[in-house]
């Protein structure tokens, strides 16, 4: 199965509802939660591929050495949070931080899941 298959199957068909959703909120309200919602759910996604890309090619290795792109994980998260920096009006933090906790919430359920197996 192809990598992106996975990926979808895993985490992105969780991810798109709340996406659609709040993308939704935000065009009929002009909400500042929904848009920051949207954003931090849009570097969720981000967030969430490079993991799960790290995490495969961690499997497929045979090196000692294991990369998990917390650098590249770090680098999503503090532009995110930029673009509430820079427009302030728009985007709420809250809504950013409650997007991007989505990531780590999938990332915990996927380790529940695999450990009840």
């Amino acid at each position: 199965m192809p990598f992106f298959r996975r990926f979808y199957k895993h985490f992105l068909n969780f991810l798109l509802f709340p996406l659609a959703i709040s993308l939704l909120i935000y065009l009929f309200t002009k909400s500042s939660i929904a848009a920051g919602f949207f954003l931090g759910t849009t570097a969720s996604i981000f967030l969430l591929w490079n993991w799960y890309y790290n995490l495969e090619k961690a499997y497929d290795s045979s090196e000692g050495k294991i990369r998990t792109g917390t650098v590249a994980r770090l680098l999503i998260v503090i532009v995110t949070c930029l673009f509430w920096v820079r427009f302030p009006d728009i985007f709420s933090i809250f809504g950013i931080a409650g997007g991007l906790v989505l990531s780590y919430i999938m990332i915990i359920f996927r380790a529940i899941k695999e450990l009840t197996k």
